[in-house]
């Protein structure tokens, strides 16, 4: 875990201690010895967090704190404080700080503290960066549109019969659109999964009745529908609690997996049970079916793509299986694979039903 950290403190002691406590980590560790030197330094400086003592000589850290807040939003700033009072620490955390430490700290509370600072301020660049991805996807769809429709006109020869050589052009044209079109709404799924307030957005909800439902009616899975059938079998569908949109795109994601690697003339089966206090859906199709290698090392990885024959002409963007994997870990759930390499795979998810608890009682990340 890399990440670059200034202290400001006015007690050169403390300094040391805390350039001890990190010799061994990943960091890049810088000090200061006032909140005047400390400003200067992290104006100029790339820092991930800064961590400066409350009451100090001169500019004292709350000072500090609301000058950063003001001028450098992005760094990430934790309070020292020998004042470890609640109304001391509200203030702090009121004007932005990420957390408080008291003095005196032992080594693993002020790296623990330190390390989530670290996380944070990862997590809130990898959020900025999928904010501008989904911002360019969305401007991207229209124009997409444009030359997806326009290639299909030409395909089906509304403006004359094409020859074998332009049939082909017409038809790299219209792989590299579907190609595009997933990336982008694989974008935008990312940036709706990364919504951190799921309670904000949970209701009760039956993944038979809404999500597979509305999945097969989806135009490019529908058109599918000739080539690959999708036969669904609701044993039972009890109520599960969560988002909607965010339920929704696991389905979708791992029916559209399957039309994408299945054998044509062969049925995607969708199938809804309850078991325990579980809603288990899976989604099943022959086809290149999954290796053993793949099961460990690459699903559900980020960017990650099967390796195997028969996936080398299928072009994607190697986040549907992670996006599904986020969103059913975030509804406290579970989400496997099994299958047999040239044959057949079935990926299983596992949502706690309303009954049993959902997103909350279950433990989720945040």
């Amino acid at each position: 875990m890399a990440g670059k950290l200034l202290f400001i403190d006015d007690e050169e002691i403390v300094l040391r201690s805390c350039r001890r406590i990190f010799a061994k980590e990943d960091f890049q560790i810088d000090t200061a010895l006032s909140g005047e030197e400390g400003l200067a330094k992290a104006r100029e400086g790339d820092y991930d967090v800064v961590v400066t003592d409350l009451k100090m000589p001169g500019i004292g850290g709350m000072e500090v704190l609301r000058t950063l807040r003001k001028e450098r939003p992005e760094i990430i700033v934790v309070i020292f404080t020998g004042y470890a009072n609640v109304e001391t620490a509200r203030e702090a955390l009121k004007n932005g700080a990420f957390d408080y430490i008291p003095k005196p700290f032992t080594p693993d509370e002020i790296k623990e503290v330190v390390r989530n600072a670290v996380k944070a301020r990862a997590g809130n660049a990898e959020a900025k960066m999928i904010d501008l991805l989904a911002i360019v996807s969305h401007e991207l769809k229209s124009p997409l549109a444009t030359v997806q429709t326009t290639a299909e006109t030409l395909y089906r020869g509304y403006f004359g019969k094409l020859e074998p050589a332009q049939q082909k052009i017409v038809e790299t044209i219209l792989r590299n659109c579907a190609y595009l079109e997933d990336v982008i709404r694989s974008y935008i799924d990312l940036s709706k999964m990364e919504i951190d307030d799921l309670a904000s957005f949970q209701k009760e909800m039956r993944i038979g009745a809404e999500a597979v439902a509305e999945t097969t009616a989806v135009p490019e899975i529908k058109d599918n529908l000739r080539r690959m059938p999708i036969v669904v079998e609701v044993k039972e569908d009890p109520p599960v609690l969560g988002d909607p949109q965010l339920l929704k795109i696991v389905v979708r994601n791992l029916v559209n997996n399957a039309i994408k690697y299945g054998r044509e003339g062969t049925p995607v089966q969708v199938t809804l049970e309850r078991k325990g206090g579980e809603a288990v859906l899976t989604v099943r199709n022959e086809g290149v079916g999954i290796s053993l290698e793949d099961i460990q090392n690459r699903l559900f990885k980020k960017f990650e793509r099967l390796k195997q024959k028969g996936t080398e002409g299928v072009k994607g963007s190697g986040l549907g299986l992670y996006i599904c994997k986020k969103i059913v870990d975030k509804h406290g759930g579970r989400i496997w694979a099994e299958g047999e390499q040239g044959s057949w795979i079935a990926f299983h998810v596992a949502l706690p039903t309303a009954a049993a608890g959902g997103p909350n009682q279950a433990g989720t990340e945040a």
